[in-house]
């Protein structure tokens, strides 16, 4: 029988006795009614006295009956040197390594294990053996509690958040800009380096990027010039801008200094910046190109093991557009402006005012510190701005303006005449 645990003395007798008025004939009402109990506790305590058990007025102890099955020596003395081999990062394989429990998870997958711990089990092991590492808490932002409408994404390319890392400097070679990008969806990432942090950059970037990985529906990003064009000239739109119109890609700018709302993009280069740009010196741009892509493909590597193992999404049907093989764009043509969307995530000020490209626009000071989702017609010429109170809120049009462009707008130039 399992371990009994310690139960008052009073409580026995009364246990005792409720079985010994049940050998004397008495039915379950007179037991109640004689020890001031319930009849399921009656009925509970006659079963327990018909079973085997000598101490059977006891209780029972709370410890659980079956117990989980105790890692064997090796395979903690296993996960222990795997999490020290990927914290010390001294090998190749494991330069750009995460080390936490999915990584452990993965490794030990790597080195055949077919029954491996769930991923609290692996944390509970790193703990006791004091392997946690303790990691210095980021201050937190100044995040307005206001409801911030975004996009759900469902698929992978839904949503690509990009950003730049700049300035970094090469000693003895000079200057260098990073355009990172990642989906939110999959959580896998892209980037490469330049030596201008200018919109052809970016746009050379987007060129590679979306005929490998895919064009996306949103492109979010924030509001460094070289992403909106001018920083001083209303409606006046960028080269990045008309790039995106003409290939059907709907940009989205977070509020201004509020990096958070591009979380993912921000986490991967801190990461970017912590793993490989601190972790060691570089001589050129196309040293560090190549440490870059060894960098990606081992964090893209570890998303889609993760991913696949661990994630509970559930993935909707989509298709992927991709730019054509053999698609070349001539940066020094100005695309016109063509129709589509453009979208910007604004914080309504206490005058009840927004901008948009350099201009700003009344929407109603009852809405101030409120967030609002607007958006640029192109072909209607218009600005249409919306409101959405929750998350489980309809979302609503307030406001609708007349957006006159500086020139007509044109249909989009087909991909087949980049090729």
């Amino acid at each position: 029988m399992g371990k009994k645990s310690k139960t008052n003395q009073g409580e026995i007798k009364l246990r005792q006795e409720c079985y010994q008025l049940s050998k004397d004939g008495k039915v379950i009402s007179e037991i109640s009614k004689i020890l001031n109990r319930t009849r399921p506790w009656i009925y509970k305590w006659l079963k327990r006295a018909k079973t085997d058990d000598p101490e059977w007025y006891l209780d029972e102890s709370k410890e659980p009956k079956k117990k989980p099955t105790k890692i064997d020596q090796k395979l903690e003395n296993d996960i222990v040197g795997i999490r020290k081999k990927l914290v010390k990062r001294d090998t190749p394989e494991t330069r750009y390594a995460f080390h936490g429990a999915v990584a452990i998870h993965q490794e030990l997958d790597k080195s055949g294990y077919k029954d491996k711990p769930n991923l609290s089990t692996i944390n509970r092991i790193i703990k006791r053996n004091g392997l946690i590492v303790k990691e210095q808490r980021k201050a937190g932002n100044n995040e307005p509690k206001a409801y911030y409408p975004c996009i759900c994404t469902r698929y992978p390319g839904h949503v690509y958040q990009l950003d730049l890392v700049t300035p970094r400097y090469i000693t003895g070679y000079g200057r260098i800009v990073s355009v990172n990008r990642i989906d939110v969806y999959s959580a896998k990432a892209n980037l490469n380096q330049y030596q201008s942090k200018g919109a052809d950059s970016i746009i050379s970037f987007a060129i590679e990027d979306w005929s490998e990985h895919g064009i996306p529906h949103y492109l979010q990003l924030d509001n460094e010039a070289a992403f909106r064009g001018s920083l001083y000239h209303p409606r006046t739109f960028g080269k990045l801008t008309r790039f995106c119109l003409n290939f059907g890609v709907e940009l989205i700018f977070i509020p201004f200094k509020e990096p958070w709302r591009n979380g993912y993009i921000e986490s991967f280069n801190s990461r970017f910046n912590e793993r490989l740009w601190l972790f060691q010196k570089f001589t050129d741009l196309e040293h560090l190109r190549n440490e870059a892509k060894l960098f990606k493909d081992k964090y893209n590597n570890f998303q889609a093991y993760k991913k696949e193992r661990f994630s509970k999404q559930y993935l909707h049907g989509y298709t992927t557009r991709y730019f054509p093989q053999g698609f070349r764009f001539d940066l020094s043509i100005e695309l016109p402006i063509t129709n589509g969307r453009i979208h910007f995530v604004r914080l309504v000020n206490e005058k009840g005012y927004i901008n948009v490209f350099n201009e700003d626009f009344y929407i109603n000071k009852d809405f101030s510190f409120e967030y609002v989702w607007t958006t640029i017609f192109t072909k209607e010429q218009s600005l249409k701005v919306y409101y959405q109170a929750t998350k489980d809120s309809k979302k609503e049009l307030i406001k609708t303006v007349d957006y006159k462009l500086r020139e007509p707008v044109k249909n989009r130039m087909p991909v087949k005449l980049f090729c």
